[in-house]
């Protein structure tokens, strides 16, 4: 959702809880890389930047989380280092034997090139392998990598610099507290308008209650129905004064800006009809899909409960391989939405999808990086599970090692 306000005054009080909140959560992470306690810091925090304990409790969850997937991709990173030491060795061996030929540049300078990578590459894991031996993780900069180096060159303002670090506000949700504490949706059934209303801790009064700041949102068309009656709340009976009781289901918020315009991401459990079978539970359904994914299509395959070859169908998706983030999770959502509509209907009652592992070969070629990092297969993987499951699918995630020999032997057409 988008915040649609145009009050200059609620907005500078906005940016100004974003960059508090940002400086807690900096704050945060470098007490707890020092070995500070999380409750020690969750009641420093309100002191040192007048936030309330719900947003101290929230800016330490966030920094303890960003320690926690640096820790868990340390093993991956070294992994994926030392394979393109391997590779880059390979190529040296390969040049220097004549195996390979260099064609842009002469062979001397190639090598050298080939070296000075290797050498890179070393130091990465000498690096990557001291964090692990002593327990702790490479530097983060908070803003962006990419964007620390432009602000050295110069090529951006201290101002965009510091945007970029502060334009963040999250609260998690607490059923107790009608949904969400800090950061509350709301529907006004007579203007048919929903807003966010944020307390700001900053502006309290002694003895009072924090203000909120209230914005409109514009909803998403296809999701305001669900929305609405997430932030309504279900009437449960009534209490003893005969006035109606209200069950609020938690939702968690995060408010992010980004070009001057104010994003609020909603995040909540939802119902869902199908659900993800166990690796040795078997498969009940009459028709079932096997799918297939590729960078630059979905390949589906209907086959019958005895393993019967039905039919099969292709879906492309070419734009995936050059278009911008926010356009390629457009066309993965609604190239799944064709899928499923398919198998519909096929009657198909159950989907088997490979289970992919997350991490990605990398070459030492940038180019061939570059196109494999864009493709989105871990999102094509989640999406599909989500909405199988959410239109009453049973899943199935399988082994896709010999999966192509099986199917060449097994459904192959002879003359």
């Amino acid at each position: 959702m988008r915040i649609g306000s145009h009050d200059a005054s609620q907005l500078r009080s906005l940016d100004e809880l974003m960059r508090i909140f940002g400086s807690a959560k900096r704050y945060a992470f470098n007490r707890l890389l020092e070995g500070r306690n999380a409750k020690d810091i969750i009641q420093h925090l309100p002191h040192q930047f007048r936030l309330n304990k719900r947003f101290a409790e929230d800016a330490v969850l966030l920094a303890q989380s960003l320690i926690s997937s640096q820790r868990e991709l340390l093993p991956i990173r070294l992994e994926d280092v030392q394979a393109k030491i391997e590779k880059t060795e390979k190529k040296i061996h390969e040049y220097q034997h004549g195996r390979k030929t260099s064609k842009k540049v002469d062979l001397p300078t190639c090598l050298a090139g080939l070296q000075r990578q290797l050498e890179k590459l070393k130091s990465k894991e000498n690096e990557l392998k001291h964090h692990l031996d002593q327990g702790t993780i490479p530097r983060v900069v908070f803003g962006g990598k990419q964007k620390f180096y432009k602000r050295l060159k110069g090529n951006i303002t201290n101002e965009e610099w510091k945007e970029l670090r502060s334009n963040q506000l999250y609260a998690r949700g607490d059923k107790s507290k009608k949904g969400n504490l800090n950061i509350r949706l709301t529907y006004d059934d007579k203007t048919y308008q929903c807003y966010v209303a944020i307390a700001n801790p900053l502006g309290q009064q002694e003895g009072k209650h924090a203000p909120r700041l209230r914005f409109p949102v514009s909803v998403p068309e296809k999701y305001e129905e669900e929305i609405i009656d997430l932030v309504t709340g279900d009437p449960v009976g009534v209490n003893a004064k005969g006035k109606p009781l209200i069950e609020y289901q938690p939702y968690t918020v995060e408010i992010k800006r980004k070009n001057g315009e104010y994003y609020v991401h909603l995040i909540y459990e939802e119902e869902v009809y199908g659900r993800e079978l166990a690796y040795d539970e078997p498969i009940q359904a009459e028709r079932i899909a096997g799918i297939d994914i590729n960078i630059d299509r979905i390949a589906v395959s209907i086959i019958s409960k005895q393993g019967n070859f039905i039919k099969s169908k292709v879906f492309y998706c070419h734009e995936l391989e050059y278009v911008r983030a926010n356009k390629r999770n457009n066309i993965v959502g609604e190239t799944v939405r064709d899928v499923y509509d398919w198998l519909l209907q096929e009657n198909v009652g159950a989907v088997v999808i490979e289970n992919i592992q997350l991490r990605q070969r990398h070459d030492t070629d940038k180019r061939f990086n570059r196109f494999t990092h864009n493709f989105k297969k871990k999102k094509l993987t989640d999406t599909i599970i989500r909405r199988g499951m959410r239109l009453g699918f049973r899943i199935k995630k399988a082994n896709p090692a010999y999966t192509s020999v099986i199917g060449r032997f097994k459904y192959i057409i002879r003359p």
